[in-house]
């Protein structure tokens, strides 16, 4: 077993050896509520099965001289993770699209991690699948004079996308790293160049549960981001307060980009239906000068009753008695 655990962070190192140019992953402020999508090793951790809808709009109102109405980074993600607790293991899905003015990036992965039990927690090693789908609506541009290279329509391409994962988590905290973009899939939309390909990057996910008396837990978590050109590297960080485990609000901070806040309730019996919102307030000089000062983020999600996997007792009427 340890050796396993060994060569997965041996692949985890090695998959930030190499250079590239590239773009980051859709950020999220929610990201404590949605570990699957930065690693798949984290699919089953939770222990039920749950479906779950993020919607995010990023710099609300911005409008890009060069383009048509809804030009910021508009983002939806929907995701599925089950865990299988005979095969000590946990299935995931998440379907992703993403647009920002023109640009259309949209994606497909399929999850795996084998879970097994370690020190009062659970060890996980994860590995992910599926296709990335990267394109232009040549119809949203708008250039001060023509561009022979701005062909018309709509033109997007698919490629393999790979990654891997370890998680470690237990009832009161959760550990995670894992390599994304692994295969750094490229694209070729004009002429025979290929575009900026999607850059390999590690994420790193951390987070602690306090309980503060009886009704009042707090909960401090981070995630950061690293691809290898630095153009996007992300640190963001969240301080969370749930009551009687219903409602929560916390207040977080992303490195040279916003300041945000969380807030969101559980419904229904055993906390199955869950909602949450987050607001972003810029806060870099930078971005400040170019877009929209606000981002909003909505999250709802439903986990399916845990099935008792227990064997029914056998019921015994006289009536049924010979």
């Amino acid at each position: 077993m340890g050796r396993i655990v060994y060569r997965f962070a041996t692949l985890i190192l090695l998959g930030l050896c190499r250079m590239a140019n590239g773009q980051n992953d859709p950020q999220f402020s929610q990201y404590m509520f949605n570990p699957l999508y930065y690693n798949p090793a984290a699919a089953g951790s939770e222990g039920v099965s749950r479906f779950q809808l993020m919607h995010r709009t990023q710099w609300a109102g911005y409008q890009p001289s060069n383009s048509d109405d809804g030009g910021g980074p508009s983002t939806q993600l929907f995701s599925y993770t089950m865990p299988l607790d005979k095969f000590k293991s946990g299935v995931g899905l998440f379907a992703m699209n993403d647009r920002y003015g023109p640009a259309i990036n949209q994606a497909v992965q399929l999850s795996y991690a084998y879970r097994m039990s370690l020190k009062g927690g659970t060890l996980a090693l994860g590995v992910q699948g599926g296709l990335y789908n990267r394109g232009f609506d040549f119809g949203q541009f708008r250039p001060n004079e023509p561009d022979p290279l701005l062909q018309g329509g709509r033109i997007t391409q698919a490629r393999p996308d790979v990654g891997v994962g370890v998680y470690y988590n237990t009832v009161d905290y959760w550990v995670g790293a894992s390599v994304l973009h692994l295969n750094e899939p490229s694209f070729r939309l004009v002429g025979t160049q290929s575009v900026v390909p999607q850059t390999r990057t590690a994420y790193f996910t951390a987070g602690y549960r306090l309980g503060i008396g009886y009704d009042v837990d707090v909960q401090p978590s981070v995630l950061v981001g690293y691809s290898p050109t630095g153009s996007r590297n992300t640190i963001a960080m969240n301080l969370m307060g749930t009551y009687q485990n219903k409602f929560w609000a916390g207040l977080g901070y992303r490195l040279a980009d916003a300041i945000t806040a969380n807030v969101g309730i559980n419904l229904m019996r055993n906390n199955a239906l869950r909602f949450g919102y987050a607001f972003d307030l810029t806060a870099s000089s930078r971005v400040t000068a170019i877009t929209s000062q606000t981002s909003h983020e909505i999250m709802l999600s439903y986990a399916l009753p845990a099935i008792d996997a227990r064997k029914k007792p056998i019921v015994r009427t006289p009536r049924f008695r010979y």
